[in-house]
């Protein structure tokens, strides 16, 4: 009994083994539509950051997110003191300057009350030369006196030319005071306006970054806006990228509803490698506006770039690297390969209807 009971257990152990047999398969035709996935994120045509071009605090938020702003609306009002009380000697030193550059400013007038004093000189002068030059012809005045005479006459015209010379320097130099004031004072207001920050187009406020009463930087970012319509930013390996070509069906996943597609076209490829994001990137447009889309959803893409009705195919588990399958008449035997799939690739040469293709151990 014992030697039958152990036969039978060989019998059936060796009946076990025999039943295992490798995998195999046959090519078979299938429509097959070759992809290049994408991750990504909705965004906006129109889509940028609001930064602050000065240093302050943020004193008022006129709007709120998810406010619509029409182009030009103030947005946000930073204050800084030191500034303003720049702002406000700049336009002191403008006016002061604007009122020493007139007739009636006490340096000009000061300058023209010089100039009288020495025209009655050059007059009382003028009168004295005259007066010596006929004494001294008829010997009632000595050379000495008449030569004093000439001499202060002489003096009396040259001091009024100088006085005149130094009144219109004076002016001039009053003149230019007025400009630079002029100009300083445009640079202060224009440095003004920074504190005043403007929305560049009609759009929605996706995202304030500053809290009111907050310290802001210059260059720091205060908010997010939007406008357009939404679209998808996809961001695309390197290996993919001359795959694509404007116009090809794009089919997109919404993190926010998975498991429903929604079908777009690729409507721009940049043309540059994105260092920030290690990717090139492209942009899809809807065919059709997506209820309850928000800026910042995150996506999957797959954009569509071939595709084939009855391709010859075979299952990718059964494709060796190198592109190679197991025959299991042949053995190893090198194939060309079409379009490549997830789940299939396509075999244009090498094996046919007949082959039977062993699966990989």
């Amino acid at each position: 009994m014992k030697k039958v009971l152990i036969v039978s257990i060989v019998l059936i152990t060796i009946s076990i083994t025999g039943c295992k047999q490798q995998g195999s398969i046959q090519l078979s035709k299938k429509n097959i539509v070759e992809a290049v996935f994408a991750s990504g994120n909705i965004t906006t045509e129109h889509q940028y950051i609001v930064t602050s071009q000065a240093d302050g605090y943020l004193s008022v938020s006129f709007f709120n997110e998810g406010d619509s702003v029409n182009a030009g609306q103030i947005l946000f009002r930073i204050e800084n003191e030191a500034q303003l009380e720049q702002l406000e000697n700049a336009e002191a030193n403008y006016q002061y300057a604007k009122t020493n550059v007139g007739n009636n400013s006490p340096v000009v007038e000061q300058l023209i009350a010089q100039r009288r004093q020495l025209k009655n000189k050059l007059t009382t002068d003028s009168l004295n030369f005259v007066r010596y030059q006929k004494l001294v012809k008829t010997g009632a005045v000595s050379q000495v006196d008449y030569e004093k005479a000439t001499v202060s006459y002489e003096n009396a015209k040259q001091d009024l030319v100088s006085i005149n010379n130094q009144i219109s320097d004076t002016k001039n130099k009053l003149q230019l005071e007025v400009s630079k004031n002029k100009a300083n004072l445009a640079v202060q207001q224009n440095s003004s306006s920074f504190y005043e920050i403007n929305t560049e187009v009609n759009g929605v406020i996706f995202q304030i970054q500053k809290k009111q009463g907050e310290l802001i930087k210059r260059g720091e970012s205060i908010a997010e806006v939007g406008s357009g319509k939404f679209i998808a930013k996809l961001f695309i390996v390197e290996e993919d990228i001359n795959k694509l070509k404007l116009g090809q069906e794009v089919y997109i996943e919404l993190n926010t509803e998975r498991k429903k597609s929604y079908k777009a076209y690729l409507s721009k490829i940049y043309p540059y490698f994105d260092n920030k994001e290690q990717s090139f990137i492209a942009e899809a447009t809807f065919n059709e506006p997506v209820a309850q889309l928000k800026s910042g959803t995150q996506l999957q893409a797959n954009i569509k770039i071939n595709e084939k009705v009855d391709a010859i195919v075979l299952p990718t588990e059964y494709l060796l690297p190198g592109d190679f399958i197991m025959d299991k008449k042949n053995g190893k035997v090198k194939v060309t390969v079409g379009i490549r799939t997830t789940d299939w690739v396509e075999i244009l040469s090498g094996a046919d209807n007949s082959t039977t293709i062993l699966l990989p151990k």
